[in-house]
This record gives structure tokens, C-alpha cells and sequence, in this order.
């Protein structure tokens, strides 16, 4: 007499296959949302005209997943948590260099997403502020700067055990060292400038 119920094994294999689709839903849905955001940093660093467009379809993909995650968040895994910061990241630049504020954190998927997206935010403010000095816009780059130093400050109070915020610890010791970088270009870029102004000043 079989030990095994067989009306048993192919419900389990039938729930353990619709698991697998499901599964692999998201992780392509995590893959394209990356990709997306990806695409939208480059797009609104080199401050393409298609930004927009790269940050709405970015939009609509966290939408997506979102849906997907609040349908099933057993399966929630690090490849959609990552999802969710490259999105917080992608979007905060957008928003920051459009409308020089935030958007709402209820916008992103839990805090740490959006915490761990603010961190990665530094490091593309970095890159503004480097840009905005070869083009000769210092007073941006000043500015620019200012968010950079301003978002450390408040995230840093978030340097919880990893078990908390992973990867937090890690991301602001690599924002340190981009905050001290960009703090030397400018002091090697505005000050000469500065100093050029004042003598043009006093002989004029």
C-alpha cells in the first residue's frame, strides 16, 4: 500500500509551480525596474531630453512590482529590495534636480528603501556637482553640494546594525569619502575664482 497520497503530490506540485511562475515574475519585473533606473540617472545626468520619459516608464514598473509584492510578500527576496532602492535613488535624483526638494518617502516601497536610495543619491549629486563645475555653474555645484552634506547628516542617524538597513553602513563610508572629494574640487574650483573676483574688484 503506497505511503505517499498522489491527489496530494500534484496539488503540491501544482502550488509549487504556480510559486516558481510567480517567483520569476517578480525577479523579471526586478530586472527591468534596475534596468530602467539605470537608464534614467544616465538620461538626467547628461540632462537628456528623454529623462522624462525613462523616469515615467521606471514609474510604472515599480507600480508593477509594488502590486506584485503586496499580492505576494512571502517572496520578496534581495533582488526586488534592490529594485525598490535603484528606484528611490533614480527617482529622488528626478524630482531633487526638477523641483529642488524630495518626494514624499509614502511614495517608496518601505523606509529602508528609500533610505538606502538616498544614500546611493550622494554619489550622483557627486557627479552633478563635478559636472556643474566644468561648466562653469558654481553656484549649482555649491548647492548641489549642500544636498549632498545635508543628506548624510540626516541618513546617518540610520547606521543601524546591518540586520537592520543592510548595506547602509558600507554605502555612507563610501559617501564620506565622495562628500570629502567633492568638498576639494570645489575648494580647488571656487576659491581661485573667488579670489580672481576680489582682485578684479580692487583694481577696478
Amino acid at each position: 500500500m503506497p505511503i505517499l497520497d498522489e491527489a496530494w503530490l500534484m496539488r503540491a506540485e501544482e502550488t509549487l509551480e504556480e510559486a516558481e511562475v510567480r517567483r520569476r515574475r517578480l525577479s523579471d519585473l526586478s530586472y527591468d525596474l534596475i534596468r530602467a533606473c539605470g537608464l534614467a540617472v544616465s538620461a538626467l545626468q547628461r540632462q537628456d531630453q528623454r529623462s522624462e520619459e525613462l523616469v515615467e516608464k521606471a514609474r510604472q514598473l515599480h507600480a508593477g512590482l509594488l502590486q506584485e509584492i503586496k499580492r505576494t510578500p512571502e517572496f520578496l527576496q534581495s533582488d526586488e529590495e534592490a529594485a525598490f532602492s535603484e528606484f528611490a535613488e533614480a527617482y529622488s535624483l528626478h524630482v531633487l534636480l526638477k523641483e529642488g526638494k524630495l518626494p514624499p518617502p509614502e511614495e517608496f516601497y518601505n523606509p529602508e528603501s528609500f533610505i538606502l536610495g538616498l544614500a546611493d543619491l550622494i554619489g550622483e549629486l557627486k557627479r552633478n556637482v563635478v559636472s556643474r563645475l566644468m561648466a562653469g555653474d558654481a553656484s549649482t555645484a555649491m548647492k548641489e553640494f549642500a544636498w549632498m552634506e545635508e543628506l548624510f547628516d540626516g541618513i546617518s542617524r540610520f547606521e543601524y546594525p546591518r540586520s537592520i538597513a543592510r548595506g547602509l553602513k558600507h554605502k555612507l563610508d563610501v559617501d564620506r569619502h565622495l562628500i570629502e572629494d567633492a568638498r576639494d574640487v570645489l575648494v580647488r574650483s571656487v576659491l581661485p575664482l573667488e579670489r580672481r573676483d576680489r582682485t578684479l574688484e580692487g583694481s577696478a
